[in-house]
């Protein structure tokens, strides 16, 4: 069975899955889920129809497509081996946002004999007419998408210019719960006034800090409209530079747009410009007399994420009991990303263990990179991945140039006068929507091929470079700052991404994603899989 039919597939016992999708924590919650499946099961038995299985992606992107999603590709998997005839949607929209996502799985579930039918939609892609309503509702999800975007960017922005405050309410302001004008804090705002004086007096950051917090003085927590904060327990240095820095305070809020344009809106000034002046100059006073430089370098900065929400992890330090204590931490706090959610279990690791872990991993890598690379060519060249997208481009290049020869099959006809113009002209448009499409699953697969490719010639390359630092590693490991950023070129080259989280205990959990698999364990206790070191602290 190959049609799209919005009145049910053809037989009374004809067996179905049903397909549910939601892409949103706010779906989620408000139980779409659950929505789809009560319609779509009375639609069966209003139709007569027998349900195989429910495959349901809850909380997953209608951009990714139906393959590489949990439930599609085990709703696929199970469309080979004929389980059922039909699989039964919401709405077209359920399949994917994207055009390219909805062909796709459309044609992939064509090519296997399995119609794709939407309960609220009439469609039946055995028709010319019907193939063309395909196409148009799959053009139409996507600019309900593009257009939900464009106009939620373009409300907050608009809201942004009309003086309206977005995002982490600055200490010492709350927003007005009648326009969400920033507004002062009195009791705040008198903090805010002594932190200026006494920064531009000739305090230090640390020095201030440590004077706040013998006071007692409840710290500084991000704020957001309509949410709980994310409690404070202590006055810091970043806080207060942050403090010290934000224009706000001087009568000038600044917000950056998603276009990278920044918005000034006037705000309620707590502060004159002159001394917020005096305490800037202070600042880069004290940072030129301690020599400007940090701790410590970073030697994994950048390739590091919070596993609980998606931000990047940066290297921070402090002092305690005459000790320096240097961490990577989630950025989650710095207000850098206004919609960022604030609050969340973040754990701090140790900037000494993580990276002595990571190098010593490299140290394997660099011992034998010949053989570990070559496997992984070897697994390049072979693996399911590139095996499927060649089967793929090669399935799609052939039903393209049969579709060229039906066309000019049409136009053989039509020249010799078998069939009329306005015939010929249907069998044209609905040959164009084909061809279109094929053309567009053809265009993606050769992306992936190419990507592959990438990645291969990536693998090769990198042997060279690994061949020749084996021989220099005692160079590569100097107390230099040259010899640091060949360690740190080595690291980008060989790590693809670390996440950082905690496990079931709420212990540290740290999981190190090597791009071409994992070197040779070097103790018996590490744990690799699938080129992932995975460990707890």
């Amino acid at each position: 069975m190959t049609s799209t039919n919005g009145h049910g597939p053809s037989g009374a016992t004809e067996r179905v899955a049903l397909y549910l999708r939601v892409s949103s924590e706010e779906q989620r919650d408000a139980g779409t889920i659950q929505t789809q499946r009560e319609f779509l099961e009375s639609y069966c038995q209003l139709h007569g129809l027998d349900v195989e299985e429910t495959y349901a992606d809850d909380g997953v992107s209608g951009t990714i497509p139906l393959g590489e999603r949990p439930e599609g590709r085990r709703l696929l998997e199970d469309a080979k081996e004929g389980r059922f005839g039909a699989v039964l949607v919401y709405r077209l929209d359920r399949l994917g946002r994207a055009l390219l996502v909805v062909v796709d799985a459309h044609d992939r579930l064509e090519t296997l004999g399995v119609a794709l039918v939407s309960a609220t939609e009439h469609i039946d892609t055995s028709s010319p007419s019907g193939r063309l309503h395909f196409q148009m509702l799959g053009s139409f999800a996507e600019f309900e998408r593009a257009s939900i975007k464009e106009r939620t960017r373009d409300g907050l922005h608009r809201a942004a210019r009309n003086g309206k405050h977005m995002g982490p309410i600055p200490y010492g302001y709350r927003a007005s719960p009648t326009d969400r004008r920033l507004e002062v804090v009195e009791e705040e705002a008198e903090i805010v006034q002594e932190i200026f004086e006494h920064i531009a007096g000739g305090a230090t950051l640390n020095s201030e800090a440590q004077r706040l917090n013998t006071l007692s003085v409840p710290p500084p927590s991000w704020k957001y409209i309509g949410t709980k904060h994310k409690v404070a327990t202590q006055w810091r240095a970043p806080s207060l530079r942050l403090i010290v820095r934000q224009r706000a305070y001087s009568g000038i809020h600044e917000v950056k747009l998603s276009t990278g344009e920044i918005v000034e809106q006037s705000v309620p000034a707590i502060v004159s410009a002159e001394l917020q002046q005096q305490a800037l100059s202070r600042l880069e006073e004290n940072r030129r007399y301690s020599g400007g430089r940090p701790h410590r370098q970073y030697l994994l900065r950048g390739l590091i994420t919070c596993d609980e929400c998606g931000c990047t992890c940066v290297g921070r330090s402090h002092t305690a009991r005459g000790r320096l204590y240097s961490y990577y931490k989630c950025n989650d706090d710095r207000g850098s990303r206004a919609h960022r959610a604030p609050v969340h279990n973040a754990p701090y690791v140790p900037v000494e263990w993580l990276e002595e872990t990571v190098w010593a991993d490299v140290r394997q890598f660099l011992k034998n990179p010949g053989e570990v690379l070559e496997r992984v060519r070897s697994q390049m060249d072979s693996d399911d991945q590139t095996t499927d997208l060649q089967e793929r481009h090669g399935d799609l290049a052939t039903r393209l140039a049969a579709k060229h020869k039906e066309r000019d099959r049409w136009l053989h006809l039509y020249a010799q006068g078998h069939i009329l113009e306005d015939e010929l002209e249907l069998h044209l448009a609905d040959l164009r929507t084909q061809l279109d499409n094929l053309k567009l699953l053809l265009a993606a697969v050769e992306s992936g091929l190419d990507a592959r490719r990438e990645e291969v010639a990536l693998a090769a390359n990198a042997e060279a470079w690994l061949l020749t630092l084996r021989e220099r590693l005692s160079e590569v490991e100097e107390d230099t700052e040259e010899a640091f950023e060949k360690r740190r070129a080595l690291v980008k080259l060989l790590v693809a991404g670390i996440t950082a989280g905690r496990d079931e205990d709420g212990e540290l959990d740290v999981r190190i994603t090597y791009r071409f698999g994992p070197p040779e364990p070097a103790r018996e206790e590490d744990m690799f899989v699938g080129g992932v070191h995975s460990f707890s602290k």
